[in-house]
């Protein structure tokens, strides 16, 4: 029955950590998203985006996923999707690249909390996210460079 009771007792201090990282984090996305900080943000991005195979519109979405993860993340591709028009090819990127890299902040603390090297995990997630959008993106071409209808989703 100790060994129980140790468990629960890791278990909670765990769960109080990740209440730690995650609740403050969501709590300053939601700060941040109303401040012109996102839009200035994502004009730097351009030209990794554009490295990437993905337009300035791909760069709000894309960020909360990053930063916040999968989950939060596709709430606003969605809406972006629908506003903006998005076609399949840069959802399909949006998505491969958040596969692979989501959640930065919040993982990597995570991990760093139970003994993980974070400068490690978060440069690898960065590198093979931007490495494989990138070579799809590339395989992939853009429908208006091979003269082609782009295929765009239905509002």
């Amino acid at each position: 029955m100790e060994a129980v009771g140790l468990a629960l007792l890791g278990a909670l201090k765990l769960s109080l950590k990740l209440v730690v990282i995650v609740v403050p984090l969501v709590m300053a996305f939601e700060v941040l998203r109303y401040l012109p900080f996102f839009r200035r943000a994502a004009r730097l991005s351009n030209p990794l985006m554009r490295g990437v195979g993905l337009s300035p519109a791909a760069a709000v979405p894309l960020f909360t996923g990053i930063f916040l993860g999968i989950a939060y993340g596709a709430g606003i591709i969605i809406r972006v999707a629908q506003e903006q028009q998005l076609d399949k090819r840069e959802l399909f990127l949006m998505g491969l690249f958040l596969a692979t890299c989501h959640a930065v902040v919040e993982d990597t603390l995570i991990f760093v909390v139970i003994g993980g090297d974070g400068v490690a995990m978060l440069g690898l997630r960065l590198l093979l996210a931007c490495g494989l959008t990138a070579l799809l993106a590339h395989w992939w071409k853009h429908p208006r460079t091979i003269d082609a209808k782009p295929d765009r989703l239905q509002p």
